[in-house]
């Protein structure tokens, strides 16, 4: 846990080459335990990119609110670092997560806990900011989750019921 405070203090080209093929790994093999062809070579695309995304929206939204409530500017390539870093386990968890969904919650828990140490103890951000920040982020990402679990139950009861209600076809009458 407190090595997330040492993490290395790399170039762009050598973080974002690390987040593109470290995502793609870990794309591919949860593309590969789904046990779909197509499946693997879309997460090994996608998933570099929507990660790249999430991190730069995350790094900024970060970014503005310490400066905001902490009254602290941080260098923003330290701050993708730490970010990247700390959603590994995160990245790793969402493997399995085709399988366990819940997984992912765990994974988001472990990540939530290295960024309240890397905040507080390497940016020096006081706790209380951070652990209200990440415990609010955390929340919010609870209940669209929830909210997303309950809404693909009901398309997948909508699509069932619409499959069942086909009329019955019967051969050479």
């Amino acid at each position: 846990m407190s090595e997330i405070v040492k993490i290395p203090d790399w170039s762009w080209q050598r973080l974002l080459l690390f987040q593109i093929v470290f995502t793609m790994a870990t794309g591919a093999l949860g593309g590969l335990i789904s046990l779909h062809i197509f499946s693997i070579i879309t997460q090994m695309i996608l998933v570099p990119i929507l990660t790249l995304i999430t991190l730069s929206v995350s790094c900024l939204f970060f970014y503005y609110s310490f400066q905001i409530f902490a009254d602290r500017t941080l260098g923003y390539r330290q701050l993708f670092g730490t970010v990247f870093f700390a959603n590994i386990p995160f990245f790793i968890f969402q493997i399995v997560s085709i399988y366990l969904p819940p997984v992912s919650l765990v994974g988001l828990a472990f990540t939530a806990m290295l960024l309240v140490v890397a905040f507080v103890d390497r940016f020096m951000i006081p706790k209380k900011i951070v652990v209200r920040l990440i415990g609010a982020l955390y929340v919010v990402f609870i209940a669209i989750w929830i909210g997303q679990k309950i809404e693909g139950s009901k398309m997948d009861k909508s699509w069932r019921a619409e499959r069942t209600q086909a009329p019955e076809v019967k051969l050479g009458e």
